[in-house]
């Protein structure tokens, strides 16, 4: 996905046929980050977000950023400060829970690292989230991706947006518009 200025939501399908929100301000924080020169250093964080009682659709709210105890270099980032954990905990009472991480390459498009299958891989043996699914972003200086970690089947594939139409409206959010006004109608 483009790095843009003005992304509000960017809906991707996960494997289930179910759709995670990437919300603005998950881009907003990420893109402060972008390696754009080469003195930046590679940035990451947490991402938390929810998971939807009746749909099963996930939003992904937002993202801690690098701090000071964080180790990073033009290629290398580990979370170390505490301060990632207060985040944490911050979100959890406001109903937001741990749903993965991201961090920042130094190229156009962000093509996962060996050490990020390692660390991924690894991330799915340890770790919990708020629901079925990790989530990793890496955001390249032009584009950002997503790749999903599947809990149950213990793969991890790549996300893609959601189909739009011609004037830039979800099709799959139009059609469940259609179907609530039919469901209207019929009451």
């Amino acid at each position: 996905m483009e790095i843009g200025l003005s992304n509000n939501c960017v809906k991707m399908n996960l494997p289930d046929g179910n759709v995670v929100d990437v919300l603005s301000p998950v881009l907003e924080e990420i893109k402060q980050w972008i390696q754009d020169d080469i003195s930046k250093p590679e940035s990451g964080g947490y991402i938390v977000g929810y998971q939807h009682k009746h749909t099963g659709n996930i939003s992904l709210e937002a993202v801690s950023h690098p701090y000071l105890l964080d180790v990073k270099n033009r290629v290398r980032f580990d979370i170390r400060d505490p301060r990632h954990q207060h985040f944490l905990r911050k979100a959890r009472r406001n109903k937001s829970y741990y749903m993965g991480v991201w961090h920042t390459h130094p190229q156009e498009v962000p093509i996962p690292s060996d050490i990020d299958w390692n660390d991924w891989n690894e991330t799915m043996k340890s770790d919990t989230t708020g629901c079925q699914y990790v989530f990793f972003i890496i955001a390249g200086t032009d584009e950002w991706r997503l790749w999903v970690g599947d809990f149950l089947t213990g793969e991890i594939q790549e996300a893609y947006e959601c189909e739009k139409d011609t004037n830039g409206i979800y099709i799959r959010e139009r059609m469940r518009q259609n179907e609530k006004t039919l469901q209207k109608d019929f009451k």
